[in-house]
């Protein structure tokens, strides 16, 4: 009640200020502090962000330089409600406005959609992009299952990458830092012929452990990084026509504490030390793909666009020590072998004075193949009371998809100032299951083989009454719904009787203004929300029958309700001094959760936060440039903090995580044509030690993920063949 109230306040107060925002609008072109318009993709047309009636947060090529971010996950420090984390690059939690999950199983569908140039790229491992040659990054918060489709429950991320243009250009970068950071990243552009063009983009990425390991039996030091990412891309452009192929890969060797550190470990009782055998190596042999796009402008005026893509995910861990001990309890391995074809049409009308639309066809075919196993040693285990030294545990599960779906997005003129955002989605889905879990005595789990099919549909509607009270003053209120496929629970299962659960659905419900002031020098949007799901499939971490150590399992356990507010401020205070800031405020629960796993059994969770729902978030940035003989001085700093959050929903104590405050800039010197750059860099200045994700490990070790500690660095870079 207490945000519907709200709304109306706010609502009310925003129409007064507009009308006199209408009234006092000095001449256009006034200032020369306008801000930057980004242009979006969101609703399948290019369109400046103010104008869409989404809550959108929108980063350019040049936001992302500056916030240092090098991959999907470093965006969250820029925008409200957004959680990326947890675990490992494996498994990345991804979750907004308190709606999340994590990946590992291949039965499972993530809530957040990450898309790359209008292709879907995959599971948790392939979410986690590489932010090379990034034009625009793009957070759309809120359910998106009309245009995006199944799995979008939470949001969805839309990258768009930098296409080859006809003149030659590129860049060379080099940055280093402590821990032995290397990173070089390199891109050439330029035309082919008079009518075609290319561009490679390439980077590789180093550094050194920060995690000690006090034993002699594992590795020395964890959490390192070796990643190569790669970007190829060739655009043909006729009269009327473009054609545009791009290939991309990424790929990352490893070793990390993947679910954590030992928190009660008398050896090494420290964040960042470890006390352990186990080698942890991981292994992304590759994420990527191809794909062809292709835009045909008819004479009518009509666009014409097929995107034919495939991707692939290709990732193992091995020797990850379960016991958190130099002794050889036990240790577990993992890998998934996906890959998938999707093919979109689309015809889109010409923007009218009156009417648009988007017509589409979607269709996905996806193959999965994973597995783990785990070998324990009994003899140590049971005291000499089981005389096994080597015993296997195991599952194997083969995941074929099917995808159907056809949509429509329409934006219609209802007189001068009102304009009514409607679409609707179909979606047909099959899903098919080859499972097999091994355990010969079943002191764990069960010791069976089965074949599963499951199918859903559904119906995605949405439906917007945008109100433009001035010419850069946007209203909008809107009701969406989206689901998320239901699947299976594909891991280390107690029965058989667990391995299905169904769909979710979700009713969605936004308030919001996009708007401009002072010459477009001020940018302010608001969005309030409402989000209510119902049988939402939960991940939980429930005790083994045993009573030692715990799972990860999946239901269809609980009703959930989440609502709050997010606010978005840019100013351009002065042509050298600029601002940048967010809060979200999310205020999650479970309406419903009877049958919740507690570390003691079973119990009730209603009342409860879901998992990675932190109740507040907070970013705050600012960039000053200082212009001298040779160019111009710059410098940055952006601060984030995030409440503290929970990761398991029945809240207990130890699977709490303590609020994150984190504080990184840069300065530096960039010549007056921008051919030369070189700046400091940090992250993480104050060097905060913080839990961000706390579990407890299959033989029952209650374990933490902690932030990485203070970096530092020195970029140089040098952009040829635009002068």
């Amino acid at each position: 009640m207490r945000i519907h109230i709200l709304a109306a306040q706010i609502a009310a107060a925003l129409t007064g200020i507009s009308a006199v925002q209408a009234a006092e609008t000095p001449d256009a072109g006034a200032s020369n502090k306008s801000i930057e318009v980004i242009q979006v993709t969101s609703q399948k047309r290019v369109q400046n962000q103010q104008e869409v009636p989404i809550a959108i947060t929108a980063l350019s090529e040049a936001d992302i330089e500056r916030i240092g971010a090098t991959e999907v996950k470093d965006i969250q420090y820029a925008t409200p409600n957004l959680v990326i984390g947890g675990l490992n690059p494996l498994q990345q939690v991804f979750g907004i406005r308190g709606i999340s999950d994590r990946g590992r199983n291949p039965g499972y569908d993530q809530r957040v959609g990450v898309y790359v140039d209008g292709v879907w790229v995959g599971k948790s491992a392939a979410s986690n992009q590489s932010a090379l040659d990034v034009q625009t990054m793009e957070v759309l918060r809120g359910p998106q299952g009309t245009l995006f489709g199944k799995n979008t429950v939470a949001g969805a991320i839309n990258i768009t990458t930098l296409e080859p243009t006809e003149d030659f250009s590129g860049h060379v970068q080099a940055e280093v830092g402590n821990y032995n950071k290397a990173r070089v990243k390199a891109a050439v552009n330029g035309g082919l012929t008079d009518s075609l063009a290319g561009k490679i983009s390439l980077s590789y990425d180093t550094r050194d452990g920060y995690v000690d390991n006090v034993s002699s039996l594992g590795n020395d030091k964890y959490n390192d990084k070796d990643e190569f990412a790669g970007r190829a891309q060739l655009l043909w452009q006729g009269n009327a026509t473009r054609v545009k192929f791009t290939l991309d890969h990424l790929q990352n060797e490893f070793t990390d504490v993947a679910a954590g550190e030992w928190v009660d470990d008398p050896i090494a009782p420290d964040p960042y030390e470890v006390n352990i055998n186990g080698k942890q190596e991981y292994d992304i042999k590759g994420v990527g793909g191809a794909s062809v796009n292709i835009n045909h402008t008819l004479d009518s005026g009509f666009d014409l666009t097929s995107i034919t893509a495939y991707r692939y995910e290709d990732w193992s861990y091995e020797d990850f020590d379960d016991d958190y001990t130099p002794i050889a309890l036990g240790r577990t391995d993992e890998f998934a072998d996906a890959d998938h074809v999707t093919q979109e049409f689309r015809v889109a009308s010409p923007v009218g004075d009156r009417f648009d639309y988007v017509l589409g066809l979607y269709y996905l075919n996806q193959n999965i193949d994973g597995g783990g196993d785990a070998t324990l040693n009994l003899d140590v285990f049971s005291g000499g009371m089981v005389p096994i030294t080597d015993y296997g545990l195991g599952y194997r599960a083969v995941v074929d998809v099917e995808s159907y779906a056809a949509f429509g997005h329409a934006n219609i003129k209802l007189a001068e100032k009102w304009q009514l955002t409607a679409g609707l989605r179909y979606t047909y889905e099959e899903k098919a299951i080859d499972f097999s879990i091994t355990d010969p005595f079943l002191i764990f789990f069960a010791n069976d083989s089965t074949s599963k099919k499951r199918d859903s549909d559904d119906w995605s509607p949405k439906a917007s009454i945008n109100w433009f009270v001035a010419e850069d003053v946007m209203l909008y209120g809107g009701y969406s719904r989206a689901f998320k496929s239901g699947g299976f629970n594909a891991d280390f299962i107690a029965d058989l009787d667990g391995l299905e659960f169904d769909d979710e659905q979700v009713d969605a419900y936004e308030l919001g203004m996009k708007s401009s002031w002072l010459d477009n020098s001020l940018r302010f949007n608001l969005a309030l929300f409402r989000s209510e799901h119902s049988d939402f499939q939960v991940q939980a971490q429930t005790p083994l029958p045993t009573g030692d150590g715990s799972i990860l399992t999946v239901s269809n356990a609980a009703d959930l309700t989440s609502q709050g507010l997010e606010l978005e401020i840019h100013w351009r205070i002065t042509e050298n001094f600029t601002l940048w800031g967010g809060y979200g405020y999310t205020d999650a629960s479970f309406d419903s959760f009877k049958d919740c796993s507690y570390s003691d059994g079973l119990g009730d969770c209603s009342g409860n936060r879901p998992a990675e729902a932190p109740e507040n978030t907070f970013n705050l940035a600012f960039e000053y440039i200082q212009p001298i003989s040779s160019g111009e001085l710059f410098v940055d700093a952006n601060y984030f903090w995030r409440d503290e959050m929970y990761s398991n929903p029945n809240n207990e104590e130890g699977f709490k995580n303590d609020d994150l405050s984190e504080l990184g800039g840069r300065f530096g010197w960039r010549s007056s044509e921008g051919q030369w750059q070189v700046y400091a860099w940090g992250k993480n200045l104050t060097d905060e030690t913080t839990q961000i994700y706390n579990s407890v490990s299959f033989l029952g070790a209650n374990r933490a993920v902690y932030n990485a500690p203070r970096m530092y660095g020195v970029t140089f870079r040098y952009n040829f063949g635009f002068f």
